[in-house]
């Protein structure tokens, strides 16, 4: 039986990336960083019929003890890893102005460093098995960096790089790493992200809320996170999985501009759209 293992899963995508991964008959091991908030994980897999593959593990992919816990049940267990999926995050929103370090320390520990670390840790496995898949969850602000998002797509342009290089070093051991980049969905991280944002000016009064306003009207049209199932399975199901695959509207539309129009042309869209 194929064996997965999943970070960031007590909710939004990671809860429904471990449904789906059940549904296909591997063995899970879901990391949550609050082992105590697993109940709805544990009954989706009752629910399933699936109750012996889910292997529920305390991760904090900021803990090194964490990691190396993990790394050694594995071990001990004797296990394949046929998947990495790399979904522990959150969104750290603000100006950069107003934004501590500590702010973007935290914003880069968990949504980079973390998935360094893990991956790291792992990857003398995937290299003796000569197989596997490393999959990334970035962010439609991998490819563009938003006025409210500087932490979060400084974070996630990070993980973009660090992958590109990741899957060429991967590939003659017959490891794919792929970046999953989704726009907006109803996951709960957009509205978390701007609620609280802070500001020391009146200068920024204005773009404060009207980013306010972008993340509520963002949250009411989002997609239903279930759509990353489908492409969940096409990439484990693909003979050569891509590097980058955006999911949704608005990540395919973000991908194509930032490749084939000038940046003035997307200066001019953004600055309007937050200005008006």
């Amino acid at each position: 039986m194929p064996c997965a293992i999943v970070t960031g899963s007590n909710g939004g995508f990671g809860q429904v990336i471990v449904e789906q991964l059940l549904e296909m008959e591997y063995e899970v091991i879901a990391g949550v960083r609050n082992i105590e908030r697993a109940n709805v994980l544990v009954d989706k897999s009752e629910k399933l019929g699936k109750r012996e593959w889910l292997h529920v593990f305390e991760l904090d992919v900021t803990d090194s003890q964490h990691i190396e816990g993990l790394k050694d049940y594995i071990q001990s267990k004797e296990k394949t890893v046929d998947v990495l999926i790399n979904n522990a995050g959150y969104c750290q929103g603000g100006i950069v102005e107003t934004l501590s370090e500590e702010e973007w320390r935290n914003q880069f520990d968990v949504n980079f460093f973390g998935t360094v670390s893990l991956t790291t840790a792992l990857l003398p496995i995937f290299r003796r098995q000569r197989y596997g898949s490393i999959i990334n969850m970035s962010s439609v602000s991998g490819n563009i960096g938003l006025p409210g998002m500087s932490a979060y797509a400084g974070s996630k342009f990070a993980l973009e790089g660090f992958s590109e290089s990741l899957r060429y070093e991967m590939l003659p051991f017959q490891v794919y790493v792929s970046l999953i980049e989704p726009s907006s969905y109803k996951t709960g991280i957009w509205e978390k992200a701007l609620q609280h944002i802070k500001q020391t000016s009146t200068d920024y009064e204005r773009l404060v809320e009207n980013l306010k306003k972008e993340a509520r009207q963002s949250a009411a049209d989002s997609g239903d996170p279930h759509e990353v199932t489908v492409l969940l399975k096409t990439i484990l199901q693909a003979k050569t999985p891509k590097l980058r695959y955006p999911l949704g509207k608005t990540a395919k539309q973000i991908h194509r501009w930032k490749h084939l129009l000038p940046n003035r042309w997307l200066d001019k869209k953004i600055i309007k759209r937050v200005n008006r």
